[in-house]
């Protein structure tokens, strides 16, 4: 099964990017990820975290109406490379249905070539990520 849509135009994107211009990239998604929403401010408890990861990172999925899932991340505003690379998970995923985001390998994101510009901590941090979204997902098709 092939990527969503949105996640393979932002791997494709990045895999023609230099080093500076993938920095910079991870940057701008780390300003474009949208605050956490005000109600988990009181459900912060309920939210997963995630321990492949250095920085703390919290992660909260809803299944919406319409069957796509939408995933909240909590990440400090000091991490802003964490925030990018969670930003990208965001974006690519939030909306798509469970059987799409299951279908995601652990290593879409080899084209991108990231380890150019990142550690290989923050890759395994990143995969990291992305299958707490998975495990989210499934639990949200049990629930």
């Amino acid at each position: 099964m092939p990527l969503p849509q949105k996640l393979q135009e932002i791997v494709d994107d990045f895999a023609g990017m230099s080093r500076e211009e993938k920095i910079e990239t991870l940057i701008a998604y780390a300003e474009s990820l949208p605050p956490l929403p005000e109600r988990f401010a009181e459900e912060r408890a309920k939210m997963e975290p995630i321990p492949e990861c250095m920085t703390p990172v919290f992660l909260f999925g809803e299944k919406q109406a319409d069957g796509g899932v939408v995933f909240y991340l909590d990440i400090p505003p000091q991490s802003p490379t964490v925030q990018g690379l969670a930003c990208i998970l965001t974006t690519g995923l939030n909306g798509c249905k469970p059987e799409e985001i299951l279908a995601v390998p652990a290593d879409f994101f080899t084209p991108m070539k990231l380890e150019e510009a990142i550690s290989g901590q923050r890759l395994n941090g990143f995969r990291g990520v992305l299958a707490h979204m998975k495990q989210t997902t499934v639990n949200l098709m049990e629930a």
